[in-house]
């Protein structure tokens, strides 16, 4: 009996630990990524000419390209850093805005990028005013271990 009292208190204390760690923790959001949601006001046509979609394809060495999203021709590539990244998108934002069009970008990484490569393209996003959207590929593999 006296070990089971033990075991309770080592709980109780663990769980309080665990509660001031939680509460002294920073949880920040740094980026949102907005979700789709229907339009009930303007007929799904005219929204969709009202933005121009564009995808920013992020190479596992850290180089990025800008492309056309249906035909998947390069626009505008290779592209060596975020700083050239975010000028790019500037330009290609701008010209949008000259046309009356809101720039969409969508966002491709490779599997084997790293995740701060399309951590820093979404912070660029940010910063410009774009809309985004994250668009990843996962392979489901046969045993349920992670990809190589």
């Amino acid at each position: 009996m006296a070990s089971r009292g033990f075991l309770i208190r080592f709980i109780d204390v663990g769980l309080i630990v665990l509660f001031g760690f939680v509460m002294i923790s920073e949880i920040d959001t740094v980026s949102r990524v907005e979700l789709a949601a229907p339009t009930e006001d303007r007929p799904e046509q005219e929204t969709r000419d009202a933005l121009a979609f564009s995808a920013v394809e992020i190479g596992a060495d850290g180089h990025f390209a800008i492309l056309d999203p249906e035909s998947g021709e390069r626009i505008r590539g290779p592209i060596a850093g975020i700083v050239d990244l975010e000028a790019e998108l500037e330009e290609l934002s701008a010209a949008n805005r000259g046309a009356g069009r809101e720039t969409v970008i969508l966002i491709r990484p490779h599997p084997a990028s790293p995740v701060q490569y399309t951590v820093d393209v979404l912070d660029a996003c940010d910063r410009l005013s774009l809309r985004k959207s994250l668009q990843t590929e996962t392979t489901p593999t046969s045993s349920g271990n992670a990809a190589p």
